[in-house]
Order: structure tokens, then C-alpha cells, then sequence
């Protein structure tokens, strides 16, 4: 019984039109089942490893006053839990808490592993104009 064998990975020809910023062309590896494909799609998959929790050290900068808040949390903390945190250290700074991290506000759901949060990070308070 004659077998048929799979080689894997085949290389597609690509020409050098089909590289608009002038790579120079390389062969792009394919499963050949999707050689005469006019349609496909890609499953994402999350690798659920139960991830283990760092601590970090992290600070929150007041932007009004320009005090400093040190705070020891776990990589799997939320932000919610960060903002009571420092509520419990600084209770005068009740109302719109908004913490900005690189730049960005972030959302109280949010862990600080899913923001990338390292070690001596820090987070500052922003206010938040109402208003048109």
C-alpha cells in the first residue's frame, strides 16, 4: 500500500511586487491544504497556565500636589483594589480617582498583569474635567 507523505512546510514563491516596502523576498512557509483556499480563519488560543502571582511595588503620584504613595500588591490585583488600597493610606483623596499609567487612564477591572505593571511602577491621579 503506497502512502502519501506530507512535506511540511512547503515554501510559497513570492514575487517581488507582492512586497510593497521592497523586502526582498523570502519563501513564506503553507500547509498545502490551503493552496486552492479562497477563505479561511485563525483561532485564537490562550494558554489558561495558571500563572503565579509576583509581587510588586508599585507608586501612586498625586498629580495635585505632588506626594507619593508606595504601595505592595500582587501581579493579579485589579486597579479597583489598587484605588482602595490608597484610599486606605491617603483618605483625603475620596471623589474621581482616575489613574493614568504610560500615558493611558485605566479601567478598575483591569489586573496590572494584564497592563504589563513591573516592578516599581508608577501610576498618577488625574482630574477629570465635565463639561463641552
Amino acid at each position: 500500500m503506497a502512502t502519501a507523505q506530507l512535506q511540511w512546510p512547503m515554501a510559497l514563491a513570492v514575487r517581488l511586487h507582492d512586497c510593497p516596502r521592497g523586502d526582498p523576498p523570502i519563501p513564506v512557509p503553507y500547509d498545502p491544504t490551503f493552496l486552492n483556499a479562497t477563505h479561511t480563519s485563525l483561532l485564537v488560543v490562550q494558554d489558561h497556565k495558571p500563572t503565579r502571582a509576583s509581587r510588586l511595588t508599585v507608586t501612586v503620584l498625586n498629580g495635585s500636589d505632588g506626594k507619593r504613595v508606595p504601595l505592595v500588591l500582587k501581579s493579579t490585583d485589579t486597579i479597583d483594589k489598587l484605588q482602595r488600597s490608597l484610599l486606605r493610606k491617603r483618605p483625603d483623596l475620596t471623589g474621581s480617582l482616575n489613574l493614568a499609567y504610560n500615558g493611558k487612564p485605566v479601567q478598575g477591572h483591569q489586573s496590572l498583569g494584564e497592563l504589563g505593571v513591573k516592578n516599581g511602577a508608577t501610576f498618577i491621579t488625574f482630574q477629570r474635567c465635565i463639561g463641552g
